[in-house]
């Protein structure tokens, strides 16, 4: 086993080397050398030769039939073998497979070098030993549904102060994302989990209640209530759980209908708290 490591190594040291030698591409896994878990990739480059002696009975299928058949001669066969790539340098790899009829192995596509190389972008395998796992990040762009809940207003004078309020906010946020994804191996089962952290723009639609208290400061305030429509927009930051996204947003509430121009916090800056949903990841742990 050295000995493929250290052949392995050498004929592929500079193309291992070079992380730029990879074509660039955004939203995809990172498979990390200084990672324990990272450091060997299995890809099938290597062939063995073994002999066959005349005599010998040979079984062969062919489609659903198998034939058996006696060899008059000796011959020789070729089979393709699982060779150990010692990881020199990261690789952005375009999609995995993890499964629970085999959860020891997670199945990596890497993108292809640019420089041609069929065999470093063959598909291959990360081992995992029962009751380990090996830890891959991610980085992407996304779209998620988004709600606000609560938001946090500033004071806006002596007799308004600060205070938190739970207007209906329901929109969408634009996010990159880098996510640490665990894939353990539980022996009869491959198990996921994902956390990470995102930042990113939330924009979407806002119910207004409007009353006299809350139009206080307009020339003319509101004296029966009535709902309004507003818009909300404003960057924030987020913790990504297991398809999950709970983030802070720093955020305003610009009025649609005319009502809502009467408001004290119309184009107020506040800070809120939501919840996001990314449907590609949700329920996968």
């Amino acid at each position: 086993m050295k000995k493929i490591y250290l052949v392995i190594s050498i004929l592929f040291f500079p193309l291992i080397m070079n992380a730029q030698s990879q074509d660039k591409e955004y939203g995809r896994y990172r498979l990390h050398k200084k990672w324990a878990s990272n450091d060997t990739v299995y890809i099938k480059i290597g062939t063995k030769i073994d002999t066959l002696k005349a005599g010998w009975t040979l079984k062969e299928k062919v489609g659903k039939f198998e034939i058996e058949r006696i060899l008059e001669n000796d011959s020789l066969i070729k089979t393709k073998i699982d060779s150990a790539i010692v990881v020199k340098s990261n690789w952005k790899i375009s999609e995995v497979l993890f499964e629970d009829k085999d959860p020891s192995k997670l199945y990596i596509n890497p993108y292809n070098f640019k420089r041609p190389d069929e065999k470093l972008s063959n598909k291959g395998y990360i081992k995992i030993p029962e009751n380990s796992y090996a830890l891959l990040t991610k980085s992407y762009l996304k779209w998620s549904a988004v709600t606000v809940p609560f938001a946090i207003r500033p004071k806006l004078n002596d007799t308004i102060g600060s205070k938190v309020t739970t207007d209906l906010k329901i929109g969408a946020s634009f996010s990159y994302n880098y996510n640490l994804e665990f894939f353990k191996n539980r022996r009869l089962k491959a198990k996921k989990s994902v956390y990470g952290i995102s930042a990113g723009l939330g924009f979407g639609f806002s119910k207004v209640t409007l009353d006299e208290s809350s139009t206080s400061l307009a020339n003319k305030p509101i004296t029966k209530e009535e709902d309004g429509l507003a818009f909300f927009i404003g960057p924030g930051i987020g913790i990504n759980l297991k398809g999950f996204q709970i983030f802070g947003i720093m955020a305003w509430d610009i009025g649609i209908t005319d009502n809502v121009k009467k408001w004290n916090y119309n184009k107020e800056r506040y800070f809120g708290i939501g919840l996001g949903v990314d449907l590609s990841t949700f329920g996968k742990q």
